[in-house]
């Protein structure tokens, strides 16, 4: 098979780096409080939940950046979590930022995500789906996300933004890692329309405006270490068309005359172009994000249509972006990677040429299906073309 392109596919497949040394443990109230609560009503954090919390604060359960700053941004979750927030006394006519004043509650919200965030880890990696911790996931994931909605519909204080963007950190890490389907015939695109299909996705989009709200990036912020969580635009260069198949071009119509305005294609493929001479790493997974971070809306249409053409780049996104480092990213990787190469196989299914692109990522996802995050397997596994 031929299929002249710039890059190559590898599959990380590299061990779960070591716990690091335990810290001492944070100072937890007593109750949270829960989303529509009545009159103050609060949820008592049980010694179940705080094994939890504790195991955050020493697993490194985030992949983004180097282990220390990963550790040092979950560190400041639990910090954000536990501190405590000012009431709004004076908003700025100008700029719309509210100064404060007198003290109040603490940031229920990333209590609740960080919880989810870690059960979320555990059933994945560690394989221990028991009933009591799916039942912890789907409470602390309901109160956490709706407290975090409802904070966002608050006039913005200015303290509290580094605790909003984690929050979106947390909750989009939670949603991508989250798929119900175990098999690829259950999984979207195959399985049966949900309006819940691509919340995923719509999540990753979330930490942009949520970034554009709070701006994190402040000299305080956790954010200027090298953790790397920032979600930014490509800078279009014009020649990242050269990195994809040759077939990409009469597929997508991206001839000399092809732009971001005309072409709902464009836009995706272009970042797909930029990706392809990257490792999805832990260095680069931001890179990779900012394709659902920043998509045209008229291709996340597209998606929602279940467009063959919108599915082929989509698809081949998946098929650079599987990286064993990435727990949140593997196993819906692994079933809708098979569940599109299987929906396009139909819907491609008079046309050999489109047939044959498929056969790349259905390579990757079938070595990464043979290699579960509980398995010992090999460092890596390169698929180069």
């Amino acid at each position: 098979m031929q299929l002249p392109y710039s890059g190559s596919f590898r599959i990380d497949l590299a061990d779960a780096a070591p716990a690091v040394s335990p810290r001492p443990a944070l100072a937890w109230p007593a109750h949270i409080p829960l989303a529509g609560a009545r009159s103050g009503e609060t949820h008592q954090l049980s010694p179940f939940d705080r094994a939890i919390l504790h195991q955050f604060e020493n697993t490194p359960i985030l992949t983004v950046g180097t282990e220390e700053a990963s550790m040092g941004f979950q560190l400041r979750a639990l910090q954000k979590a536990v501190e405590v927030s000012l009431i709004p006394v004076q908003r700025d006519r100008n700029t719309g930022v509210v100064t404060t004043d007198a003290k109040r509650g603490q940031n229920p919200f990333l209590t609740h995500m960080i919880i989810a965030t870690t059960l979320v880890y555990d059933i994945h990696v560690a394989k221990r789906p028991d009933r009591t911790k799916c039942a912890a996931l789907a409470f602390y994931f309901y109160h956490g996300a709706s407290l975090f909605g409802a904070k966002l519909g608050q006039p913005l204080i200015r303290d509290e933004g580094e605790a909003l963007w984690i929050a979106a950190a947390l909750t989009g890490t939670s949603a991508f890692a989250d798929i119900k389907a175990t098999t690829p015939a259950e999984a979207w695109p195959l399985g049966p329309t949900s309006p819940s299909d691509l919340d995923w996705i719509r999540l990753v989009g979330g930490k942009k405006a949520v970034f554009q709200l709070t701006n994190p990036t402040l000299p305080s912020s956790v954010h200027n270490s090298p953790c790397g969580h920032f979600l930014m635009p490509f800078t279009f260069m014009g020649d990242e068309m050269r990195n994809l198949p040759v077939q990409f071009r009469d597929v997508f119509a991206l001839d000399e005359n092809s732009t971001a305005d005309n072409n709902p294609y464009h836009h995706a493929a272009s970042l797909l172009g930029q990706l392809m001479v990257m490792d999805c790493t832990r260095y680069t997974v931001t890179k990779f994000l900012s394709f659902l971070a920043f998509p045209d809306p008229r291709f996340l249409q597209l998606l929602e249509q279940r467009d063959p053409r919108a599915l082929l780049l989509l698809t081949w996104w998946w098929a650079k972006a599987l990286c064993r480092d990435h727990w949140w990213m593997w196993c819906r990787g692994i079933i809708e990677g098979q569940a599109l190469c299987i929906y396009l196989e139909m819907a491609f299914s008079n046309s050999p040429e489109l047939l044959e692109l498929l056969e790349i990522p259905r390579a990757v996802f079938a070595a990464a299906a043979a290699n579960p995050l509980s398995a010992s397997s090999p460092t890596r596994l390169s698929l180069a073309m």
